[in-house]
Formats: structure tokens, C-alpha cells, sequence
């Protein structure tokens, strides 16, 4: 799976780190639709309920470049691709959705 790291664009502002992510997809020429949404996860929590759960021991790699410096890979998963997928949605909290398109 691919992921945004959010704290490569500022360690503290939400708004700035999904602009920053915004502008990075854009710049790789992935279009979103109005009713696209970012889901904003803590890597830290995402390993250990996946470790706890499934005893899939996923881990998070920058794998940054010059047009998207904050793309990161999720591995560790391959033989739970549906159950990790499930376990990450549900870590989801209604509060941690934001538009892709603002």
C-alpha cells in the first residue's frame, strides 16, 4: 500500500501537511474527485493493532523522491491483504477524513 507521510510537510499543522500531500499527488499527476478522501492514521497505532490482531507485522517505509518526498510504502502484509486493509479502515475515526479537494 502507499501512503503520505503528513509530518514530512510541517510537524504540527494538519491543514499545512494535507496541502503538502494535496499538492504532492497532484505534482505525480493523480487526479481526485470531489468526493475523494485523505485518512489520516497514526503509524505507530496502525503497527501494533495489526501486530496485535493479525500478527501481521506491517511497518511503514519513506520511499520519498523529488516529486513526492513524503511517499511511503506499507509492507509487512502479504498474507493478510484484506485483513490489514479491514484493520486500518476501522482505525479511522470520523474526525481523521479530510477532503482531498478543498
Amino acid at each position: 500500500m502507499s501512503a503520505n507521510w503528513l509530518e514530512y510537510f510541517h510537524d504540527s499543522d494538519p491543514p499545512a501537511q494535507l496541502d503538502g500531500a494535496r499538492q504532492a499527488l497532484a505534482g505525480k499527476g493523480f487526479r481526485m474527485t470531489r468526493s475523494a478522501r485523505f485518512a489520516v492514521l497514526n503509524a505507530g497505532a496502525a503497527v501494533s493493532r495489526c501486530q496485535e490482531l493479525l500478527d501481521a507485522p506491517i511497518r511503514f517505509i519513506a520511499l520519498g523522491d523529488l516529486r513526492d518526498p513524503s511517499h511511503t510504502g506499507i509492507y509487512g502484509y502479504a498474507n493478510h491483504n484484506t485483513a490489514v486493509a479491514a484493520a486500518l479502515a476501522a482505525m479511522v475515526a470520523a474526525d481523521g477524513l479530510y477532503p482531498a479537494i478543498i
